[in-house]
């Protein structure tokens, strides 16, 4: 007797220490049933949370009544979760009754899952509003119990039970079968949810449950080490130089943009990795490859957005310290966040989940204002190197303007006396033979440096005024040569407010005087022209005294003109002199409006 005891307690344990292990069953044929029409890797996919059922659209009182009902029965079959009807707040299965946006559709079930777990299921129900009880109660039964739990039609080992919903084709046919809540009992049973959270056998807390406390540290140092890879890897291709001054160009906008939106996903992706491996977080890669796509459309987004707005606010106002420097660490911090936060809007509300979107939310604000506050700093500082830089050359153009001026003074100090000296002696000859001449010479002398003197700081002058200067040195010389010098000086009135250097015709007339004239014992002829040809204007000289030798001219003359012309024109202004057709100097400028 003793023994026979014994050997039933053995017994008894042993099936207790089974069933712990393996769902309630009914009979053989609600384990196949089970085995073939419902398990995934001996898992089902179903809710692993409370399910919070929610009513939406247009239901009358009796549709209230009878999913209440069903849930009070679902919660006297499902041991772990609850099962509740709520009328406010977020819900993980949403019935739409008669919603005008879904006039037309069929009755349906919209299902999300996450890594074997149905995290949402939205049902879409159009019902005529004449309809009796019992087929209103067919229709909520039939696709609220099939959206408890995800199974295969197609199942041909699995036995079909007549009038089960999760075997016929359409609410009408179906009969309450007593067979639908054994069903939904099995598939909830705590055994499937302490399988679901079992660690994985590499996981290096395999015996170890990690506490909140733990959890929360792990998760704050992920954060930490992914923030400080994304940090090294930015300065990285900052020194390196990729990170240029883009001058709001679309493309080289994007690349850059690109670069350092891998940055965040550095951060995101090592974050995770650690969670995977120490929380032993599920992983599944098509939510990481779908992840991944999302957050890189979310990137080209917001780069496209930031270039836009900044492109458009900045465009003009490439000099504005305050600008350049609040607008793109706005546009960098809160664009990306924006756009997470603008999905909580525009998602169905059936399958939001604002809880995960706040988080990256939270999580996109810390590392794009860490991005914000370096790419600030970065601006500022391009800026005050270019605004340096700006001001250094602006002073070594002011330092250059000086040297030219005074280049330019001493080459005027050197033409002055050059004349005055040849007039002086022209006066001082006359002076014992021709009384009248020698004031008339000695009058336009006169008047010949008080154009000097009321000129001389201006580096140009009019074609007018240069030539009236000219007129009144060959009026001095004329009176020195008397019938042996005549002179025509021609100017087309379009170009009379023209801009020269001051003293550019003088010396040329001078030499004309010196080396040709005072060679000729009558006769003697200088003529001085003006033409514009195109974009170049023309200053032409001719005498008729002898022709100019094959070396070129000496004389500090034409040496004052070429290094004036040098210096105020560089390479665009030359000067040349020819004996054929006609003995003349030639002087070419650029020309402009």
């Amino acid at each position: 007797m003793k023994k026979l005891i014994v050997l039933l307690l053995v017994t008894f344990l042993s099936c207790q220490l089974w069933a712990a292990d393996e769902p309630d069953t009914v009979d053989a044929d609600l384990l196949k049933r089970i085995e073939t029409k419902f398990l995934v890797d001996s898992l089902p996919v179903r809710y692993y949370s409370n399910i919070l059922i929610r009513l939406e659209g247009q239901p009358i009182a009796d549709d209230s009544l009878i999913v209440q009902q069903l849930v009070d029965t679902l919660n006297s079959v499902i041991d772990v979760w609850k099962v509740y009807l709520i009328y406010e707040g977020t819900s993980n299965l949403v019935i739409q009754m008669n919603m005008p946006e879904n006039k037309g559709k069929e009755n349906q079930i919209e299902r999300r899952e996450v890594a074997r777990e149905i995290v949402q299921n939205k049902i879409i129900l159009n019902i005529d509003a004449d309809a009796d009880y019992l087929t209103r109660k067919k229709q909520l039964y039939y696709y609220l119990m099939r959206s408890l739990v995800k199974f295969t039609d197609k199942a041909a080992e699995s036995p079909k039970v007549k009038g089960s919903v999760f075997d016929e084709d359409s609410p009408e046919k179906i009969t309450f079968a007593s067979v639908d809540l054994p069903v939904i009992k099995s598939l909830y049973a705590k055994v499937y949810d302490d399988r679901s959270r079992r660690p994985k056998k590499n996981s290096p807390f395999q015996s170890k449950k990690v506490s909140p406390r733990n959890r929360f540290l792990v998760s704050s140092a992920a954060g930490l080490l992914g923030m400080l890879l994304a940090i090294i890897y930015l300065i990285a291709i900052v020194q390196t130089g990729v990170i240029k001054n883009h001058n709001y160009d679309f493309g080289k906008f994007l690349w850059q943009g690109m670069l350092v939106f891998f940055a965040y996903v550095l951060q995101v992706a090592v974050a995770s990795s650690i969670k995977v491996y120490f929380l032993n977080v599920k992983f599944d890669y098509r939510i990481v490859l779908g992840n991944t796509i999302g957050i890189a459309a979310l990137g080209v987004i917001s780069i496209i957005l930031i270039f836009l707005t900044e492109f458009g606010i900045l465009r003009k106002r490439k000099d504005d310290l305050l600008l350049n420097t609040l607008i793109p660490f706005l546009t960098t911090t809160f664009i990306p966040a924006l756009l997470p936060m603008g999905l909580t809007l525009i998602m169905p509300s059936s399958v939001r989940n604002k809880e995960a979107i706040f988080g990256v939310t939270v999580t996109t604000i810390l590392f794009c204002s860490l991005i914000g506050v370096a790419r600030t700093f970065y601006i500022y500082m391009s800026m005050q190197s270019r605004h340096l830089l700006r001001k250094k050359d602006v002073q070594l153009a002011q330092l250059s303007e000086l040297h030219k001026q005074a280049e330019l003074q001493s080459l005027q100090s050197k033409i002055n006396p050059h004349f005055l000296y040849n007039s002086l002696n022209s006066i001082a000859s006359l002076a014992t033979i021709d009384g009248q001449k020698t004031e008339q010479m000695a009058l336009a002398l006169s008047d010949f440096f008080k154009y000097s003197l009321n000129k001389e700081q201006k580096q140009t002058v009019s074609l007018k005024e240069e030539m009236e200067s000219v007129e009144t040195y060959l009026t001095i010389e004329k009176v020195r040569f008397g019938e042996r010098l005549n002179y025509e000086v021609q100017l087309p009135q379009e170009l009379e407010e023209a801009h020269i250097p001051q003293f550019l015709i003088q010396p040329l007339v001078e030499n004309a005087v010196k080396h040709g004239l005072s060679k000729l014992t009558q006769n003697g002829l200088i003529r001085v022209g003006v033409e514009r040809m195109n974009k170049q204007l023309k200053i032409l000289v001719f005498d008729n005294g002898p022709a100019f030798p094959d070396e070129p001219i000496a004389g500090y003359g034409l040496q004052s003109i070429q290094e004036k012309l040098n210096l105020i024109y560089q390479n665009k202004a030359w000067l040349k002199w020819e004996n054929a057709p006609e003995k003349h100097i030639l002087i070419v400028l650029p020309f402009s409006e």
